[in-house]
C-alpha cells in the first residue's frame, strides 16, 4: 500500500508558519487548499486559518504547539510538533484515518508507544466537564484529523471530531500509535479524570479487549500516529 504522510487544516488543518504558542493554534490551509473558513475553537485554542471542504486532510506545514493530557495521575501539556500520519487501510475508504482496524504501515520501523485517546461518547459530551477535555467535540486539536472513518465500528465513514483526552504511559519523544476508547457513562469519565491514569481505565474495563457494555468499550485499534516531542507538568 502507498504510504502517505497527510497533514491537514485546523481545525485539523494546518498553520503556514510554526508556533511555539503554549496553547493549540488553528493552521491554515495548503496553498492549493479552498478558501472556506473554518474557525478552531477546541480546547485553549484561537480562532483563525482556512481549510479545503474538498480536501480537509490536505497537506501543508508541520505545526507545534501543547496539548492538554493525563500522565501518571498528572495534567501534562504534551507537546506536537509533526502532524498525523495514516496510512488508509483500504483503497475504498473515503479518509484516511480509520477506527476499528490495526496500521498495516507506520511512520518508522521498530516498535512505537502508545497514546490512548479517551472519548467521551456523543450521549455524554456535552455533560462532560470541558476543563476535563483536550479537545471538544467538533473542535479537533492541533494536528489531529478532521475527519475519521468510523464504519469499522458501526460508525460514520466521516465522523468528524469527538471530545476527548490523552493518557500516556511513557514519557519519551516520537512517533505514538493511537489506541482509542470510547466512554459511555459519565460517571466513569469523572473517575478517569480524576484519576487521570490508564489504570483506572483497565478497572472500568474488566478486560481491555472486552470493556463493561453501558460503562466503557475496549482497547480499539486505529491506524493514526501523533508526533509528540517530549510532555511537562500543568503550568510549567
Amino acid at each position: 500500500m502507498e504510504k502517505r504522510l497527510l497533514f491537514f487544516a485546523y481545525p485539523v488543518l494546518l498553520i503556514a508558519a510554526c508556533t511555539t504558542s503554549t496553547t493549540p493554534t488553528a493552521p491554515t490551509s495548503a496553498p492549493n487548499a479552498g478558501s472556506g473558513a473554518l474557525a478552531h475553537v477546541g480546547h485553549g485554542g484561537t480562532a483563525a486559518g482556512t481549510a479545503s471542504a474538498d480536501d480537509p486532510n490536505s497537506a501543508a506545514h508541520d505545526d507545534k504547539g501543547y496539548i492538554d493530557g493525563w500522565f501518571n495521575g498528572e495534567d501534562v501539556r504534551l507537546y506536537y510538533t509533526k502532524s498525523f500520519f495514516c496510512d488508509p487501510l483500504s483503497a475504498t475508504t473515503t479518509v484516511p484515518c480509520e477506527l476499528g482496524g490495526p496500521p498495516d504501515t507506520a511512520p518508522r520501523p521498530g516498535p512505537i508507544p502508545t497514546i490512548y485517546a479517551i472519548a467521551a461518547a456523543p450521549t455524554i459530551a456535552n455533560l462532560v466537564d470541558p476543563t476535563t477535555l483536550a479537545c471538544r467535540a467538533g473542535t479537533p486539536c492541533l494536528n489531529h484529523p478532521l475527519m475519521i472513518d468510523l464504519s469499522r465500528i458501526g460508525g460514520s465513514s466521516t465522523a468528524g471530531p469527538a471530545a476527548h483526552n490523552h493518557i500516556l504511559t511513557s514519557r519519551g519523544g516520537g512517533w505514538f500509535h493511537t489506541v482509542n476508547i470510547r466512554v459511555f457513562s459519565l460517571a466513569a469519565w469523572n473517575e478517569i479524570a480524576a484519576a487521570k491514569t490508564l489504570a483506572k481505565v483497565r478497572e472500568l474495563q474488566g478486560h481491555p479487549s472486552v470493556g463493561t457494555p453501558g460503562v466503557i468499550s475496549a482497547d480499539t485499534p486505529t491506524n493514526i500516529f501523533f508526533f509528540i516531542a517530549g510532555l511537562r507538568p500543568e503550568g510549567e
